[in-house]
């Protein structure tokens, strides 16, 4: 497996990649504890999704969570105690990251990718299917897992997608002085998705819709918030993150949506600088509650 040195590397997540990502005696397993970056952070998430199989989902989500950890039962919590909480499970959940990216300065990352669930782990197929998001930050010299959100989709029908690992070249700036103007930009786009979403994201931009597959690229992003006829109302941030260099980040709150604004959920938008130094909106999900 060849690890090209441009910032999006792209590979066929095969078996033998996955074996090689997951081994203790890999390169991506030794550099894990060296550095933050994409390739490390990509080696503790398949690690990661490799324990849950190996040890259960319990023992490997307790393994990775950060103390301050948010997850969602269906409501924000800290993600810890609820795992703790938990009664050990025989359930199967599995998945794999599409799309690895880690901030400049290496301190904070995000993976997202498909997963699937069965109850009964003699099933022969899953019984239910989605995308997962997550959010990590770099504690100590290892990733840890400090936010954790997901969608609903179909059981998928096509191919795997391929892995990308991308690492962030951004100028640096003061997380302090980068978040306001990151939140403005998220204030503009969640006023107007439809009318913004063009100017505001990247050209690979992800949108997860409940119950839909992934929608990716700016165009087709487009399009998709054109054909949105439900109105939705997006409340003050309630939480999120910038990366130490100012140029990844993050934040998370809650929607109403209906005619009425009475369903709720809740949304994570993650964005990053581009080399010019421009805010761009690279993730956008809606979690029903």
């Amino acid at each position: 497996m060849q690890l090209l040195s441009n910032d999006v590397k792209t590979f066929s997540f095969s078996a033998a990649a996955l074996f090689l990502l997951c081994s203790s005696t890999s390169l991506f397993a030794e550099e894990a504890a060296k550095d933050g970056n994409a390739k490390s952070l990509a080696a503790a998430e398949t690690a990661f999704a490799q324990e849950a199989l190996e040890k259960g989902t319990r023992a490997a989500f307790l393994h990775v969570l950060s103390d301050q950890a948010i997850a969602f039962e269906p409501g924000p919590t800290n993600a810890k105690k609820a795992w703790q909480a938990k009664p050990e499970s025989k359930s199967v959940l599995q998945w794999q990251p599409v799309l690895v990216a880690a901030s400049t300065s290496g301190d904070l990352g995000y993976t997202t990718g498909p997963w699937s669930f069965k109850n009964d782990p003699a099933a022969k197929e899953a019984t239910d299917h989605g995308q997962f998001v997550s959010i990590w930050h770099w504690e100590n010299g290892q990733w840890k897992l400090r936010f954790d959100l997901g969608s609903e989709n179909p059981a998928p029908s096509g191919p795997r997608a391929e892995l990308q690992i991308v690492d962030n070249h951004a100028p640096n700036e003061s997380a302090a002085d980068a978040k306001p103007v990151m939140r403005a930009h998220d204030l503009r786009y969640a006023a107007d998705r439809a009318g913004q979403v063009v100017a505001a994201a990247e050209d690979n931009v992800r949108l997860y819709f409940p119950k839909q597959f992934p929608v990716i690229g700016s165009a087709e992003a487009s399009a998709a918030l054109q054909k949105e006829t439900a109105p939705v109302k997006f409340g003050e941030p309630k939480g999120g993150d910038v990366s130490a260099g100012g140029d990844l980040g993050f934040v998370w709150g809650e929607y109403l949506n209906g005619p009425a604004m009475g369903a709720s959920g809740y949304y994570l938008r993650i964005w990053r600088k581009d080399r010019a130094g421009e805010w761009k909106l690279a993730l956008d999900l809606m979690h029903p509650r």
